[in-house]
Protein backbone atom coordinates (compact mmCIF):
# COMPACT_ATOMS: atom_id res chain seq x y z
CA UNK A 1 0.00 0.00 0.00
CA UNK A 2 1.31 3.57 -0.91
CA UNK A 3 0.33 7.03 -0.01
CA UNK A 4 1.36 8.67 3.12
CA UNK A 5 4.84 8.96 4.65
CA UNK A 6 5.36 7.03 8.08
CA UNK A 7 5.17 9.40 10.70
CA UNK A 8 5.74 6.53 13.56
CA UNK A 9 9.36 5.62 12.88
CA UNK A 10 9.60 4.33 16.37
CA UNK A 11 6.97 1.46 15.58
CA UNK A 12 7.82 1.05 12.22
CA UNK A 13 11.41 0.15 13.52
CA UNK A 14 9.86 -1.67 16.19
CA UNK A 15 7.92 -4.07 13.14
CA UNK A 16 11.33 -4.00 11.01
CA UNK A 17 13.60 -5.31 13.65
CA UNK A 18 10.83 -8.33 14.11
CA UNK A 19 11.23 -9.21 10.74
CA UNK A 20 7.07 -9.86 10.54
CA UNK A 21 4.88 -8.48 8.20
CA UNK A 22 2.04 -5.98 8.80
CA UNK A 23 -0.36 -8.88 8.24
CA UNK A 24 1.59 -10.93 10.78
CA UNK A 25 1.18 -8.09 13.12
CA UNK A 26 -2.34 -7.23 12.39
CA UNK A 27 -3.35 -10.77 12.95
CA UNK A 28 -1.24 -11.43 15.86
CA UNK A 29 -3.19 -8.62 17.58
CA UNK A 30 -6.68 -9.97 16.73
CA UNK A 31 -5.55 -13.23 18.43
CA UNK A 32 -4.14 -11.54 21.54
CA UNK A 33 -7.29 -9.93 22.17
CA UNK A 34 -9.29 -12.59 21.72
CA UNK A 35 -7.58 -14.65 24.00
CA UNK A 36 -6.69 -12.22 26.80
CA UNK A 37 -9.76 -10.11 26.21
CA UNK A 38 -12.27 -11.80 24.52
CA UNK A 39 -12.46 -9.37 21.90
CA UNK A 40 -13.39 -9.70 17.85
CA UNK A 41 -11.28 -7.56 16.89
CA UNK A 42 -10.78 -7.67 12.71
CA UNK A 43 -7.45 -5.63 12.23
CA UNK A 44 -5.36 -6.39 9.14
CA UNK A 45 -2.55 -4.79 7.47
CA UNK A 46 -4.13 -1.60 6.47
CA UNK A 47 -4.59 -1.12 9.95
CA UNK A 48 -1.01 -1.16 10.56
CA UNK A 49 -0.38 0.96 7.52
CA UNK A 50 -2.59 3.40 9.16
CA UNK A 51 -1.09 3.31 12.89
CA UNK A 52 2.29 3.73 10.72
CA UNK A 53 1.25 6.67 9.86
CA UNK A 54 0.01 8.86 12.83
CA UNK A 55 -3.80 7.00 14.10
CA UNK A 56 -3.47 5.81 17.59
CA UNK A 57 -5.45 2.57 17.95
CA UNK A 58 -8.25 2.27 20.81
CA UNK A 59 -6.76 0.29 24.49
CA UNK A 60 -6.11 -2.45 24.79
CA UNK A 61 -4.06 -2.39 21.26
CA UNK A 62 -1.09 -0.09 22.39
CA UNK A 63 -0.46 -2.61 25.44
CA UNK A 64 -1.15 -6.00 23.00
CA UNK A 65 1.31 -4.54 20.77
CA UNK A 66 4.38 -4.02 23.01
CA UNK A 67 3.78 -7.09 24.73
CA UNK A 68 4.08 -8.81 21.12
CA UNK A 69 6.86 -7.20 19.94
CA UNK A 70 8.49 -7.49 23.14
CA UNK A 71 8.27 -11.51 23.15
CA UNK A 72 9.52 -11.36 19.53
CA UNK A 73 12.33 -9.13 20.20
CA UNK A 74 12.98 -10.84 23.56
CA UNK A 75 13.56 -7.76 25.14
CA UNK A 76 10.70 -5.51 27.39
CA UNK A 77 8.87 -2.96 25.44
CA UNK A 78 6.77 -0.65 26.56
CA UNK A 79 3.86 1.72 25.55
CA UNK A 80 5.64 4.33 25.06
CA UNK A 81 8.46 2.94 22.73
CA UNK A 82 5.88 2.52 20.17
CA UNK A 83 5.74 6.19 18.90
CA UNK A 84 2.25 7.36 19.72
CA UNK A 85 2.44 10.70 20.58
CA UNK A 86 -1.12 10.66 21.54
CA UNK A 87 -1.60 7.39 23.46
CA UNK A 88 -4.58 9.17 24.80
CA UNK A 89 -6.29 9.07 21.53
CA UNK A 90 -9.91 8.36 21.33
CA UNK A 91 -9.59 6.58 24.74
CA UNK A 92 -12.85 5.95 26.60
CA UNK A 93 -14.68 8.38 24.39
CA UNK A 94 -16.84 5.17 23.82
CA UNK A 95 -18.94 3.55 25.19
CA UNK A 96 -18.13 -0.37 24.68
CA UNK A 97 -20.57 -2.67 22.93
CA UNK A 98 -19.50 -5.69 25.54
CA UNK A 99 -18.38 -6.50 28.97
CA UNK A 100 -14.41 -7.33 28.31
CA UNK A 101 -14.29 -4.07 26.16
CA UNK A 102 -16.11 -2.00 28.75
CA UNK A 103 -13.48 -3.82 31.42
CA UNK A 104 -10.10 -3.33 29.02
CA UNK A 105 -10.79 0.19 28.20
CA UNK A 106 -12.07 1.27 31.15
CA UNK A 107 -9.09 -0.83 32.88
CA UNK A 108 -6.20 1.17 30.57
CA UNK A 109 -8.03 4.80 31.16
CA UNK A 110 -7.04 4.23 35.12
CA UNK A 111 -3.82 2.91 34.56
CA UNK A 112 -2.89 6.32 31.57
CA UNK A 113 -4.15 8.55 34.28
CA UNK A 114 -3.01 6.83 37.57
CA UNK A 115 0.88 7.09 35.74
CA UNK A 116 0.02 10.91 34.64
CA UNK A 117 1.07 9.76 30.95
CA UNK A 118 -1.45 11.41 28.90
CA UNK A 119 -5.14 12.45 29.30
CA UNK A 120 -4.46 14.93 32.02
CA UNK A 121 -5.25 18.26 30.78
CA UNK A 122 -7.36 16.70 27.79
CA UNK A 123 -10.54 18.64 26.59
CA UNK A 124 -14.03 18.12 26.87
CA UNK A 125 -15.22 16.33 23.26
CA UNK A 126 -18.72 17.31 22.69
CA UNK A 127 -19.68 15.28 19.51
CA UNK A 128 -18.10 11.99 21.97
CA UNK A 129 -20.56 13.33 25.09
CA UNK A 130 -23.54 13.10 22.33
CA UNK A 131 -22.52 9.67 20.59
CA UNK A 132 -21.97 8.44 24.25
CA UNK A 133 -25.70 9.17 24.53
CA UNK A 134 -26.88 8.27 21.57
CA UNK A 135 -24.91 4.71 21.54
CA UNK A 136 -26.14 4.17 24.89
CA UNK A 137 -29.83 4.23 23.96
CA UNK A 138 -29.83 2.70 20.56
CA UNK A 139 -26.99 0.56 19.96
CA UNK A 140 -27.51 -3.29 21.29
CA UNK A 141 -25.34 -4.19 24.61
CA UNK A 142 -24.66 -8.20 24.88
CA UNK A 143 -26.38 -9.10 28.40
CA UNK A 144 -23.41 -11.30 29.86
CA UNK A 145 -21.17 -10.30 32.16
CA UNK A 146 -19.68 -13.62 33.23
CA UNK A 147 -16.22 -14.40 33.01
CA UNK A 148 -15.03 -18.27 32.98
CA UNK A 149 -10.96 -17.49 33.17
CA UNK A 150 -8.98 -15.30 35.29
CA UNK A 151 -6.75 -15.84 38.03
CA UNK A 152 -9.38 -14.97 40.89
CA UNK A 153 -12.41 -15.48 41.92
CA UNK A 154 -14.42 -12.45 42.30
CA UNK A 155 -17.62 -12.55 44.61
CA UNK A 156 -20.36 -10.71 46.42
CA UNK A 157 -18.43 -9.64 49.16
CA UNK A 158 -15.23 -8.27 47.08
CA UNK A 159 -18.43 -6.01 45.23
CA UNK A 160 -19.54 -5.24 49.16
CA UNK A 161 -15.81 -3.83 49.61
CA UNK A 162 -15.98 -1.97 46.24
CA UNK A 163 -19.79 -0.24 48.01
CA UNK A 164 -18.02 0.50 51.53
CA UNK A 165 -14.87 2.07 49.52
CA UNK A 166 -17.35 4.63 47.86
CA UNK A 167 -18.79 5.73 50.48
CA UNK A 168 -15.49 6.63 51.87
CA UNK A 169 -14.89 8.78 49.36
CA UNK A 170 -18.26 10.46 48.90
CA UNK A 171 -17.14 12.02 52.29
CA UNK A 172 -13.90 12.81 51.19
CA UNK A 173 -15.19 14.85 48.13
CA UNK A 174 -17.72 16.25 49.80
CA UNK A 175 -15.75 17.98 52.90
CA UNK A 176 -13.17 18.80 50.76
CA UNK A 177 -13.31 18.95 46.92
CA UNK A 178 -12.41 17.32 44.23
CA UNK A 179 -8.70 17.17 44.19
CA UNK A 180 -8.24 15.97 47.74
CA UNK A 181 -9.05 12.49 46.99
CA UNK A 182 -9.02 12.03 42.64
CA UNK A 183 -5.75 10.47 42.92
CA UNK A 184 -6.67 8.26 46.16
CA UNK A 185 -9.53 6.94 43.84
CA UNK A 186 -7.55 6.54 40.39
CA UNK A 187 -4.94 4.58 42.25
CA UNK A 188 -7.41 2.61 44.10
CA UNK A 189 -9.22 1.67 40.68
CA UNK A 190 -6.13 0.75 39.12
CA UNK A 191 -4.41 -1.45 41.47
CA UNK A 192 -7.43 -3.17 43.13
CA UNK A 193 -10.86 -2.93 40.96
CA UNK A 194 -8.73 -3.77 37.44
CA UNK A 195 -7.54 -6.88 38.95
CA UNK A 196 -11.28 -8.05 39.93
CA UNK A 197 -12.67 -6.62 36.07
CA UNK A 198 -9.76 -9.51 35.27
CA UNK A 199 -10.89 -12.34 37.50
CA UNK A 200 -13.31 -15.06 37.23
CA UNK A 201 -16.83 -14.33 38.06
CA UNK A 202 -20.83 -15.46 37.47
CA UNK A 203 -22.96 -13.58 35.15
CA UNK A 204 -25.02 -12.22 38.57
CA UNK A 205 -21.91 -11.73 40.11
CA UNK A 206 -20.67 -9.43 36.86
CA UNK A 207 -23.62 -7.62 36.76
CA UNK A 208 -23.32 -6.12 40.40
CA UNK A 209 -19.21 -5.69 40.33
CA UNK A 210 -19.54 -3.71 36.81
CA UNK A 211 -22.56 -1.98 38.86
CA UNK A 212 -19.73 -1.30 41.65
CA UNK A 213 -17.70 -0.05 39.34
CA UNK A 214 -19.64 2.53 37.44
CA UNK A 215 -20.22 3.80 40.40
CA UNK A 216 -16.65 4.30 41.59
CA UNK A 217 -16.18 5.64 37.78
CA UNK A 218 -18.43 7.74 38.25
CA UNK A 219 -17.37 10.06 41.34
CA UNK A 220 -13.91 9.87 39.66
CA UNK A 221 -15.63 11.82 37.22
CA UNK A 222 -17.16 14.03 39.35
CA UNK A 223 -14.01 14.95 41.30
CA UNK A 224 -12.09 15.33 38.00
CA UNK A 225 -14.85 17.91 37.08
CA UNK A 226 -14.71 19.49 40.38
CA UNK A 227 -10.90 20.03 39.89
CA UNK A 228 -10.73 20.69 36.13
CA UNK A 229 -7.93 23.11 35.85
CA UNK A 230 -5.67 20.64 37.15
CA UNK A 231 -6.90 17.40 35.55
CA UNK A 232 -9.09 18.77 32.44
CA UNK A 233 -13.03 18.58 31.54
CA UNK A 234 -11.56 15.81 28.90
CA UNK A 235 -10.39 13.68 32.29
CA UNK A 236 -14.02 14.06 33.75
CA UNK A 237 -15.81 13.07 30.32
CA UNK A 238 -13.66 9.88 29.82
CA UNK A 239 -14.26 8.99 33.38
CA UNK A 240 -17.95 9.65 32.66
CA UNK A 241 -18.41 7.89 29.49
CA UNK A 242 -16.54 4.76 31.04
CA UNK A 243 -18.91 4.62 34.05
CA UNK A 244 -21.81 4.54 31.27
CA UNK A 245 -20.52 1.34 29.73
CA UNK A 246 -20.43 -0.20 32.85
CA UNK A 247 -23.48 0.88 34.15
CA UNK A 248 -24.92 -0.46 30.50
CA UNK A 249 -23.53 -3.98 30.85
CA UNK A 250 -24.53 -4.44 34.75
CA UNK A 251 -28.77 -3.65 32.93
CA UNK A 252 -29.15 -0.89 35.31
CA UNK A 253 -30.54 1.62 32.42
CA UNK A 254 -32.04 3.82 35.57
CA UNK A 255 -28.30 4.41 36.99
CA UNK A 256 -27.47 4.87 33.27
CA UNK A 257 -29.31 7.64 32.78
CA UNK A 258 -28.72 9.39 35.82
CA UNK A 259 -24.50 8.81 35.36
CA UNK A 260 -25.74 10.41 31.02
CA UNK A 261 -26.96 13.22 33.08
CA UNK A 262 -23.81 13.98 34.44
CA UNK A 263 -22.39 14.52 30.81
CA UNK A 264 -25.06 16.84 30.13
CA UNK A 265 -24.56 18.68 33.71
CA UNK A 266 -20.74 18.78 32.53
CA UNK A 267 -22.05 20.35 29.23
CA UNK A 268 -23.98 22.97 30.87
CA UNK A 269 -20.59 24.38 33.02
CA UNK A 270 -19.15 24.10 29.62
CA UNK A 271 -22.01 26.50 27.84
CA UNK A 272 -23.48 23.78 25.71
CA UNK A 273 -27.11 24.29 26.97
CA UNK A 274 -28.86 22.90 23.97
CA UNK A 275 -26.48 19.36 23.74
CA UNK A 276 -26.75 19.58 27.39
CA UNK A 277 -30.73 19.98 27.32
CA UNK A 278 -30.87 16.47 24.20
CA UNK A 279 -28.43 15.04 26.58
CA UNK A 280 -31.03 14.96 29.48
CA UNK A 281 -33.83 13.97 27.22
CA UNK A 282 -32.19 11.35 25.69
CA UNK A 283 -31.52 9.80 29.29
CA UNK A 284 -35.28 10.04 30.09
CA UNK A 285 -36.32 8.60 27.38
CA UNK A 286 -33.73 5.96 27.92
CA UNK A 287 -34.67 5.13 31.40
CA UNK A 288 -38.48 4.76 31.01
CA UNK A 289 -39.68 2.77 33.64
CA UNK A 290 -37.20 2.30 35.34
CA UNK A 291 -36.70 5.61 36.75
CA UNK A 292 -37.58 6.18 39.96
CA UNK A 293 -39.93 10.03 40.60
CA UNK A 294 -36.28 11.45 42.51
CA UNK A 295 -34.36 10.60 38.94
CA UNK A 296 -37.20 11.90 36.76
CA UNK A 297 -36.83 14.82 39.15
CA UNK A 298 -33.04 15.29 38.46
CA UNK A 299 -32.99 14.48 34.70
CA UNK A 300 -36.14 17.02 34.13
CA UNK A 301 -33.97 19.95 36.04
CA UNK A 302 -31.03 19.18 33.88
CA UNK A 303 -32.73 19.82 31.17
CA UNK A 304 -34.50 22.99 32.44
CA UNK A 305 -31.13 24.26 32.91
CA UNK A 306 -30.30 23.62 29.50
CA UNK A 307 -33.32 25.18 27.55
CA UNK A 308 -32.66 28.44 30.35
CA UNK A 309 -28.98 28.86 29.17
CA UNK A 310 -30.08 29.50 25.56
CA UNK A 311 -32.82 31.27 26.43
CA UNK A 312 -35.71 29.31 25.79
CA UNK A 313 -37.99 30.05 28.07
CA UNK A 314 -41.16 28.18 27.38
CA UNK A 315 -39.18 24.79 27.06
CA UNK A 316 -36.90 25.66 30.39
CA UNK A 317 -40.49 26.25 31.90
CA UNK A 318 -42.17 23.20 31.00
CA UNK A 319 -39.35 21.20 31.87
CA UNK A 320 -38.81 23.11 35.57
CA UNK A 321 -42.72 21.70 36.08
CA UNK A 322 -42.02 18.29 35.02
CA UNK A 323 -39.30 18.24 37.54
CA UNK A 324 -41.18 19.84 40.08
CA UNK A 325 -44.23 17.92 39.79
CA UNK A 326 -41.80 14.16 40.00
CA UNK A 327 -39.72 15.93 43.26
CA UNK A 328 -42.94 16.47 44.87
CA UNK A 329 -44.11 12.32 44.47
CA UNK A 330 -40.42 11.56 45.33
CA UNK A 331 -40.24 8.47 47.78
CA UNK A 332 -36.50 8.56 48.98
CA UNK A 333 -36.76 5.29 50.59
CA UNK A 334 -37.86 3.78 47.16
CA UNK A 335 -34.53 5.20 45.70
CA UNK A 336 -30.90 3.26 45.06
CA UNK A 337 -28.00 4.94 46.89
CA UNK A 338 -26.30 6.21 44.18
CA UNK A 339 -29.22 8.86 43.96
CA UNK A 340 -28.81 10.03 47.42
CA UNK A 341 -26.54 12.80 45.90
CA UNK A 342 -29.76 14.23 44.64
CA UNK A 343 -31.57 15.61 47.55
CA UNK A 344 -34.34 18.63 47.32
CA UNK A 345 -31.96 20.61 48.30
CA UNK A 346 -29.79 19.95 44.90
CA UNK A 347 -33.34 20.13 43.03
CA UNK A 348 -33.96 23.61 44.25
CA UNK A 349 -30.18 24.69 43.84
CA UNK A 350 -30.46 23.09 39.80
CA UNK A 351 -34.52 25.10 39.63
CA UNK A 352 -32.67 28.54 41.09
CA UNK A 353 -29.87 28.27 38.80
CA UNK A 354 -32.05 27.75 35.53
CA UNK A 355 -34.24 30.62 37.22
CA UNK A 356 -31.24 32.95 37.27
CA UNK A 357 -30.01 32.20 34.14
CA UNK A 358 -33.80 32.59 32.73
CA UNK A 359 -33.26 36.41 34.48
CA UNK A 360 -35.84 35.23 36.83
CA UNK A 361 -34.45 36.52 39.83
CA UNK A 362 -36.92 37.51 42.27
CA UNK A 363 -38.71 33.80 41.45
CA UNK A 364 -35.22 31.71 41.55
CA UNK A 365 -34.70 33.76 45.19
CA UNK A 366 -37.88 31.86 46.17
CA UNK A 367 -35.77 28.53 46.36
CA UNK A 368 -32.79 29.98 48.41
CA UNK A 369 -34.20 28.85 51.20
CA UNK A 370 -34.27 24.61 50.28
CA UNK A 371 -31.11 24.96 48.13
CA UNK A 372 -29.50 25.87 51.28
CA UNK A 373 -30.98 23.44 53.60
CA UNK A 374 -28.47 20.91 53.50
CA UNK A 375 -26.68 18.90 56.34
CA UNK A 376 -22.54 20.15 58.05
CA UNK A 377 -20.85 17.40 55.84
CA UNK A 378 -22.11 18.94 52.50
CA UNK A 379 -19.69 21.93 52.65
CA UNK A 380 -18.77 22.26 48.55
CA UNK A 381 -22.86 22.48 47.58
CA UNK A 382 -23.92 24.84 50.13
CA UNK A 383 -20.63 26.81 48.82
CA UNK A 384 -22.02 26.51 45.41
CA UNK A 385 -25.36 27.53 46.51
CA UNK A 386 -24.23 30.42 48.06
CA UNK A 387 -22.34 32.12 45.25
CA UNK A 388 -25.75 31.02 42.99
CA UNK A 389 -27.72 32.74 45.48
CA UNK A 390 -25.37 35.72 45.33
CA UNK A 391 -25.66 36.17 41.71
CA UNK A 392 -29.78 36.08 42.06
CA UNK A 393 -29.28 38.97 44.53
CA UNK A 394 -27.22 40.62 42.35
CA UNK A 395 -29.71 40.45 39.51
CA UNK A 396 -32.06 41.77 42.23
CA UNK A 397 -29.62 44.91 42.58
CA UNK A 398 -29.66 43.97 46.19
CA UNK A 399 -25.43 44.53 46.22
CA UNK A 400 -25.58 43.98 50.22
CA UNK A 401 -27.21 41.03 50.56
CA UNK A 402 -24.93 39.73 47.10
CA UNK A 403 -21.75 40.50 48.64
CA UNK A 404 -22.38 39.05 52.22
CA UNK A 405 -23.95 36.05 50.90
CA UNK A 406 -20.60 35.19 48.29
CA UNK A 407 -18.33 36.35 51.24
CA UNK A 408 -19.60 33.56 53.01
CA UNK A 409 -18.43 31.04 50.15
CA UNK A 410 -15.34 32.75 49.83
CA UNK A 411 -14.51 32.13 53.46
CA UNK A 412 -14.73 28.64 52.89
CA UNK A 413 -12.74 28.47 49.53
CA UNK A 414 -9.30 28.00 50.66
CA UNK A 415 -10.64 24.81 52.42
CA UNK A 416 -11.92 23.37 49.07
CA UNK A 417 -9.88 21.97 46.45
CA UNK A 418 -12.77 22.92 44.29
CA UNK A 419 -12.11 24.45 40.71
CA UNK A 420 -15.83 24.70 40.38
CA UNK A 421 -16.23 27.09 42.97
CA UNK A 422 -13.86 28.93 42.05
CA UNK A 423 -15.42 29.39 38.40
CA UNK A 424 -18.34 30.06 40.50
CA UNK A 425 -16.86 33.14 42.52
CA UNK A 426 -15.35 34.34 39.39
CA UNK A 427 -18.34 34.40 37.67
CA UNK A 428 -20.01 36.60 40.56
CA UNK A 429 -17.01 39.00 40.57
CA UNK A 430 -18.05 39.41 37.12
CA UNK A 431 -21.66 40.33 38.02
CA UNK A 432 -20.75 43.04 40.55
CA UNK A 433 -21.73 46.76 39.47
CA UNK A 434 -18.32 48.70 38.69
CA UNK A 435 -19.10 51.50 41.16
CA UNK A 436 -17.46 52.75 44.12
CA UNK A 437 -19.10 50.80 46.70
CA UNK A 438 -17.85 50.13 49.99
CA UNK A 439 -19.00 46.04 50.41
CA UNK A 440 -18.01 45.87 46.62
CA UNK A 441 -14.75 47.05 47.22
CA UNK A 442 -14.33 45.14 50.24
CA UNK A 443 -15.26 41.76 49.30
CA UNK A 444 -13.40 42.18 45.38
CA UNK A 445 -10.00 43.02 47.62
CA UNK A 446 -10.79 40.17 49.96
CA UNK A 447 -11.51 37.70 46.41
CA UNK A 448 -8.70 39.02 44.70
CA UNK A 449 -6.39 37.87 47.47
CA UNK A 450 -7.64 34.69 47.91
CA UNK A 451 -8.60 33.87 44.30
CA UNK A 452 -4.91 34.79 42.50
CA UNK A 453 -3.36 32.12 44.94
CA UNK A 454 -1.87 29.04 43.26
Amino acid sequence: MQGRPVTNHDLAALITTSGRSHGAVARKVNTLAADRHKLDLRYDQASVYWWLRGRVPDAPVPQLLADILGSWLGRPIEVDDLGFTDRGGQLGLAVATSADQAAATASELWKQVNQRRTLVGSAFVLSAAVGAGFDWHFAPARATTDRPVGDRTVGMADVERLHKARLEFIALDRANGGGHAFTWLVDHLDRAVTPLLAGRYTTPVGRELFSAVASLTELAGWMAFDQHHTFGQGVAQRFFIQALSMARQSGDRAYAAHVLSNLATQALFLNHGAEAARLARAARSGAGRAATQTLAARLAVVEARGWALVGDRREARAAIRRADQAMSRSQPGADPGWLSTFTPAHHAGSVMHALRDLGLHAEAARHAGAALDLPDSNVRTRALHQVLLATVHAGRSDIDAACATAQQALTIYPHLASARLRARLLDFARRLPQQDVRCVREYSEQARELLTKP
